[in-house]
């Protein structure tokens, strides 16, 4: 070969690499505009609808209970049953999701979950109800989680953490819309007969919190696919048609005009998979030995405390606000004014009263708001902070509140103490940003959602135990809660916050960007 020959190979090389690109820059070239913003909202608004479904039981349950005749245990058991559903299928819809795509996965799990909510709204008793809840829960895990992964496929890798963080932050505002929602349609007076029940505010109240789900799907059915999932899928002209419709909307030029001709495929030649079972076996097993197996324990255990903690008693506040507000509560605690109601109610046989308090929902309104902002300044400052000072301090202080409800007799104090239990999720980020430090990669995404599965185990039982106990043992309920948190401290104190363990250190800057990601990851 003469030398001109190899100039002209040289330069056909050259051309062809300069026409060819790796999905990152594709998508860097594509840039960040309306039409990645456009998706990213309808993906956040899964998000919310999957907060807003388990948050949204503090207020439904204490409105329906004359209705569906539900006792307290009952109540507890039903505030369960979304982390139930989370738990049973997180693994089947994650498998879905690699399998058979995040757009169709998210739609169909958020149109079966928003549907069985809105037909529990017409349930006449307390097991259809139930029913219609669990078959809901059964498809929540999906688009709870997996608009995050999404969303990071869908943006330019050097706007995905700011992304990641901004939806994060609609996430947890959209907690705060809760009592809004609560607090415009329960004081409502109608009542509709349709024999074997009648329609009240609680039921129109449920219908609108499922149809969060509904709305979402509906939106995504004219969106992308991950444009990850389609390379990953061997779609490798379906992902450059999409870059190029991307780059056309984000820079308002003719989609011919995207200078990427071709992708780099070699890192996703399709492979075979694995089963189901097979994965979760090579996933899941080295997580039971050494060195893993101490670290497992570890996360799970606090995971296990703030969940039991802060699902079990989150349910609870509306209700026992209303309780205290509307009782005698001058110079007394909390717990007595409740013992006073269940004496007064038994002793006169009054009627049922399902009525929420106009300051309950005030109260409520303004605490979640509040806490929001917490955890949006908390997480533009927790370098500063450092995790394990954030984990300590946050657990230390909700525990302290806890036990300080059997003490204070002042209601502004006991609605304080009681409001500003939300905030105790802000623990859950570090130990989910240990979990990144601490796992490799081919095992951290196993290790977080095993460690949330059992901390959602400790959700079904805090929302059992308090179901359980609030009545009987009103002052114990708080003591336990509170001394379970306390006495989980010491955990905290050897969470490896400068592990060098089996990752390497170079993953610690990317550690501190995916802090944000797990941060309020309640669901």
């Amino acid at each position: 070969m003469n030398g001109n020959q190899v100039d002209t190979v040289s330069e056909i090389v050259e051309k062809k690499n300069e026409n060819s690109a790796t999905l990152d820059h594709a998508l860097h070239v594509a840039g960040l505009g309306w039409y990645n913003v456009k998706y990213c909202l309808v993906l956040a608004l899964f998000l919310i609808g999957a907060i807003v479904e388990p948050v949204g039981y503090s207020y439904i349950l204490p409105s329906s209970k004359c209705d569906l005749s539900i006792t307290d245990g009952q109540r507890g058991f039903l505030a369960s049953v979304p982390y139930i559903g989370i738990v049973l299928t997180s693994f089947p819809w994650g498998y879905l999701v690699d399998t058979r795509g995040r757009k169709k996965s998210l739609i169909l799990s958020s149109l079966a979950a928003g549907l069985f909510v809105v037909l529990s709204a017409f349930m006449p008793d307390f097991i259809s109800f139930t029913v219609c809840k669990f078959l809901s829960a059964l498809c929540i895990a999906c688009p709870a989680a997996v608009p995050y992964t999404f969303i990071g496929e869908l943006v330019p890798l050097k706007y995905r953490d700011i992304t990641l963080s901004v939806t994060n932050a609609m996430q947890i505002l959209g907690s705060a819309i809760v009592p809004l929602f609560a607090w415009a349609i329960l004081p409502l007076e109608f009542r509709v007969d349709f024999g074997a029940y009648e329609f009240r505010p609680w039921r129109l109240l449920t219908i609108m919190y499922g149809s969060i789900f509904i709305i979402a799907a509906l939106l995504l059915i004219c969106g992308p696919e991950s444009p990850k999932y389609m390379i990953s899928q061997g779609r490798f002209d379906e992902t450059l048609d999409l870059l190029r419709m991307m780059y056309a909307k984000n820079k308002r030029k003719s989609p011919d005009e995207y200078p990427i001709k071709s992708l780099n495929t070699d890192e996703y030649v399709k492979k075979e998979k694995p089963g189901f079972f097979t994965s979760l076996k090579v996933q899941s097993v080295p997580l039971f030995k050494p060195p893993f197996l101490k670290w497992m324990a570890l996360n799970s255990t606090i995971f296990f405390g703030i969940f039991s903690t802060i699902n079990g008693l989150n349910v609870w506040i509306p209700d026992v606000l209303n309780r205290v507000l509307t009782g005698d509560s001058e110079g007394v605690t909390a717990c007595e004014v409740i013992a006073q109601r269940l004496n007064s109610t038994a002793d006169d046989f009054a009627e049922c009263d399902d009525t929420l308090d106009t300051m309950t929902f005030l109260i409520n309104s303004v605490a979640n708001v509040t806490c929001a902002v917490i955890a949006i300044v908390v997480s533009s400052t927790v370098k500063v902070i450092g995790k394990k000072n954030l984990l300590i301090a946050v657990q230390l202080i909700i525990g302290l509140f806890c036990i300080l409800i059997n003490v204070v007799t002042q209601d502004i104090l006991f609605a304080i103490f009681l409001s500003a239990l939300p905030v105790l999720g802000l623990a859950i980020g570090p130990v989910n940003a240990y979990a990144v430090e601490i796992f490799p990669t081919h095992l951290r995404g196993m290790a977080v959602s095993l460690s949330m599965m059992i901390g959602r185990v400790g959700s079904v039982f805090g929302a059992n135990v308090a179901g359980v106990m609030l009545n009987a043992v009103c002052e114990a309920t708080f003591y336990f809660f509170g001394g379970f948190l306390m006495c989980k401290l010491k955990f905290n104190f050897i969470s490896p916050m400068d592990f060098n363990g089996p990752k390497q250190q170079d993953d610690r800057k990317s550690t501190e960007n995916k802090y944000l990601i797990f941060l309020f990851n309640k669901n």
